[in-house]
């Protein structure tokens, strides 16, 4: 058997581990998602390779080479996609702060999106020769990002639900301490949670600036630009709320001396 033949029933007995997210965590559904990340990596290895033998030798065998290697990038992307987009649905299903409209919205983007990913399938299935191919992947380079974007989108709005969720936790928490330290004339204690305060605003500040531009992960666009974006300002507000919480602790000590 070719090669790329074992790969293509390695890949999809993969995709088939994948489908049957019911039996999966997020986390497994996560290592999954990686280990289709590795094998797309190793079709695109694999296709570079067969474009080089076939510049050196135009031979049949070669050309063939050339577009079995491409259609197994294009089945591995799809893999990618299809794995990410299983992980997603389960992570929100299992977190059990995401609210329900949100949970509702990923749920039924992942749905739309692997109707997708079967259609695009179903394209590559049909691939016979190098212009075909050249087609159908500009095809995909089109559609690729729509299959994540949406589902992007609403994974960014539950971690921004998530977040200001603590950040009012620890604002409520704030307040109390604070009422408790200056009825006491607690300075010290003043002192530490001034800097909560601090640390607490320059997290709802980033928090909004995630939500902002999550929003903004959309076709057209730069989805994959503006998610990273709003990971970014969740994770220094992330930070932040670390901080916010040590210095409430700190707090605190001070009134329990």
């Amino acid at each position: 058997m070719k090669r790329t033949g074992m790969v293509f029933i390695l890949t999809l007995l993969l995709v088939l581990q994948v489908a049957a997210v019911s039996a999966m965590t997020a986390g497994e559904a996560k290592n999954a998602w990686l280990t289709t990340k590795r094998h797309s990596v190793d079709m695109q290895d694999q296709h570079r390779e067969a474009k080089l033998a076939f510049a050196g030798d135009k031979s049949e065998e070669n050309r063939q080479a050339v577009v079995d290697t491409g259609k197994a990038v294009l089945y591995a992307a799809l893999d990618e996609a299809e794995a990410w987009l299983a992980w997603k649905k389960l992570e929100a299903q299992e977190n059990p702060e995401v609210p329900p409209d949100v949970l509702e919205s990923i749920e039924n983007d992942v749905e739309a999106n692997l109707d997708k990913i079967a259609e695009l399938r179903t394209d590559v299935d049909a691939v016979e020769n190098q212009v075909q191919l050249g087609l159908v992947w500009l095809k995909m380079l089109g559609k690729y990002f729509e299959l994540v974007s949406d589902v992007a989108r609403n994974s960014g709005a539950m971690w921004v639900h998530i977040a200001d969720t603590k950040a009012d936790t620890i604002e409520d928490y704030e307040a109390k301490l604070r009422e408790t330290a200056e009825e006491a004339g607690n300075e010290a204690a003043l002192s530490h949670l001034d800097d909560a305060r601090s640390e607490l605003e320059i997290a709802r500040r980033n928090i909004d600036n995630a939500e902002s531009t999550y929003k903004l992960v959309k076709i057209p666009g730069t989805p994959v630009l503006k998610f990273a974006e709003g990971n970014n300002y969740l994770r220094a507000a992330q930070a932040n709320l670390i901080n916010a919480h040590m210095h409430l602790d700190f707090a605190y000590r001070e009134l329990m001396r």
